[in-house]
């Protein structure tokens, strides 16, 4: 082993690099927090946001560790105590998942580490209500459109019914296929698909009333839950999508259609045992199934 240099100059030397560093880090634009969640594994991570971390960790190296914790404390560590202090995190998310029964992400896991375990963020205390809204809201999210993903819009669902079980009223469930989605793929290669993705999330969106909630089930699948909404009216605000999509890329090399499954849970059918979520999917991806049975670029109602 080399002897550690002590001497004045060179230990003002490495202090003058680490603030260089800093300083350098602190002039980067802060990562996506969705990102940051993606690369700790607090939800999946899409083909584009991995080619994303490989350029940035191409580009920052060590440093990269320096900003994922940026992004969470809003502190900046030197690239090596950052990357220690990653793992050390890790670690501390696994013993708090296993004391708690679940996991608590690694907003939490990192907040509590440095705050109560190290002492190195000891004026952070608590994680900021805002914060912990954003953290909270970024994990539950969909990291290519934005919208909610499969689990969370799944939980959202099992809430909803269970609230318009309590008022007695009837809850309508959308489920909407891009048609031919492959072949697109496969002609214009991924970017193109994932803009696709993006523009059809972006008018479903649109479309959707302030009280609907709109997720990504996961490829080029889509739901919409619509409160109070009947059978009817789910078919028509169903046809309202499809004809908006149809009409966003009228002229476009893309010719994007959609296929629309719908369901509805109505107060006398809860009346025989209740319906669960899982309930209600199967049923609109029956009516999604027949729609693109009978052409596609089209409406079903399940029976």
């Amino acid at each position: 082993m080399q002897p550690t240099d002590t001497s004045p100059n060179t230990m003002a030397t490495q202090a003058e690099g680490t603030l260089d560093e800093l300083a350098s880090a602190a002039q980067r634009p802060p990562l996506d927090l969705r990102l940051v969640l993606a690369l700790a594994g607090d939800r999946p991570m899409n083909e584009r946001e991995k080619q994303q971390a490989e350029k940035l960790h191409e580009e920052r190296g060590e440093g990269l560790f320096t900003d994922l914790l940026y992004a969470l404390t809003r502190k900046q560590f030197p690239s090596r105590q950052a990357k220690i202090l990653w793992g050390d995190i890790g670690s501390h998310r696994t013993k708090l998942a296993k004391l708690l029964g679940r996991d608590p992400g690694v907003g939490v896991a990192a907040h509590d580490f440095l705050s109560n375990v190290t002492r190195l963020t000891s004026s952070l205390g608590m994680i900021e209500e805002h914060k912990l809204r954003a953290l909270s809201a970024a994990a539950s999210r969909d990291g290519l459109t934005g919208l909610y993903d499969k689990a969370t819009f799944t939980r959202l669902l099992r809430e909803e019914l269970n609230r318009q079980a309590r008022r007695n009223r009837v809850c309508t469930l959308l489920l909407a296929d891009i048609d031919h989605f492959k072949k697109l793929n496969d002609t214009f290669g991924h970017a193109d698909g994932d803009m696709v993705l993006q523009q059809v999330a972006d008018i479903l969106q649109q479309q959707a009333r302030g009280s609907d909630v709109v997720g990504r089930f996961g490829g080029e699948e889509f739901g919409i839950i619509m409160p109070e909404e009947n059978a009817e009216s789910g078919r028509v605000a169903a046809e309202r999508i499809r004809l908006a999509i149809e009409k966003a890329f009228h002229g476009t090399p893309y010719k994007t259609t959609l296929s629309l499954g719908v369901a509805t849970v109505t107060p006398d059918a809860r009346a025989h045992g209740g319906v669960e979520p899982d309930d209600l999917i199967r049923a609109a991806d029956a009516a999604l199934y027949a729609a693109k049975h009978a052409g596609r670029n089209r409406v079903s109602v399940a029976k």
